[in-house]
């Protein structure tokens, strides 16, 4: 972790990155195992007032060393500066959360997990509703983010996306793979015209999300040809679709069907239709 001017510019560009990006956020509360998902809203500093910032801090740490050569008691304020974040998902975390002196987040930005502790503050209220106050983080620490899963989809797995195109009736197709971003799709042909750049809404359906479907917007990011494994005379059409506009818990019920997805394909038992057993698999 860096200190000083330096390190305090690249908290704030990482967290100026986290914010445009709209990443979502693994939440814990210290002493618990269960995390929250949430998204960063804004920051109460800026690129221009960093330097002005680092420059009160030298002064109010000089000002606190003369004091105390001089034997007067000094008391160390509290940083100001805030990160604003939604509530969180699920929604007991937003209980839980003003209790606890030590709360964890993470996010990924590009090929880097990145960490911190921050403590809880305050709910504010924004033109969206509330949102939760937390103090400035120190530092981060920086790790290899871990390979984001994209996992097939079993052939006895029945699991479809219902995919809506503006001013076209909506078609369904059975998913080929699926990641916590995005997910592609193959058919020998289309009811609809799609092409690279189509925004599309997708309701993901099948009887592992238990009846409660999960409803996305994607963005088509591809289109190649590829045949068909069972005959190779038969071209099918690929589609990659990229995730776009998830809500906090949208996202984290992504993440949760892939990794129960995963654990099928790794040969986890089954105890009928698909299910493994020991796993909840509504998401």
């Amino acid at each position: 972790m860096e200190k000083g001017l330096h390190g305090q510019a690249n908290v704030l560009e990482i967290l100026h990155r986290a914010v445009q990006e709209r990443v979502l956020l693994e939440v814990r509360i210290d002493g618990e195992e269960k995390s929250y998902g949430a998204r960063l809203l804004s920051l109460s500093e800026d690129l221009n007032s960093l330097k002005k910032h680092a420059a009160d801090l030298l002064l109010s740490q000089y000002a606190s060393k003369v004091q105390q050569s001089s034997g007067e008691s000094s008391s160390q304020e509290q940083d100001p500066r805030w990160i604003l974040m939604t509530p969180l998902e699920p929604p007991d975390g937003n209980l839980r959360i003003r209790k606890s002196a030590r709360v964890v987040i993470g996010f990924c930005l590009g090929l880097e997990m990145f960490r911190t502790v921050v403590t809880f503050r305050r709910v504010q209220r924004v033109e969206s509703g509330q949102a939760i106050e937390l103090s400035w983080p120190p530092a981060f620490q920086i790790s290899t983010k871990r390979q984001q899963m994209r996992v097939e989809i079993p052939a006895d797995m029945k699991l479809e996306i219902q995919v809506h195109k503006k001013g076209a009736d909506p078609f369904v197709v059975p998913i080929f793979d699926i990641s916590p971003g995005g997910l592609s799709f193959t058919s020998a042909g289309l009811p609809v015209s799609l092409e690279s750049g189509d925004r599309v809404g997708l309701s993901i359906i099948g009887e592992i999300l238990m009846g409660t479907p999960i409803n996305i917007f994607g963005t088509i990011t591809a289109i190649t040809k590829v045949r068909d494994s069972q005959d190779v005379q038969v071209a099918r059409q690929l589609y990659g679709v990229k995730f776009v506009m998830l809500s906090v818990a949208d996202a984290m019920s992504v993440d949760r069907l892939v990794e129960t997805i995963e654990t099928i394909t790794k040969g986890g038992s089954r105890t009928g239709a698909g299910r493994p057993a020991r796993k909840r698999h509504g998401v």
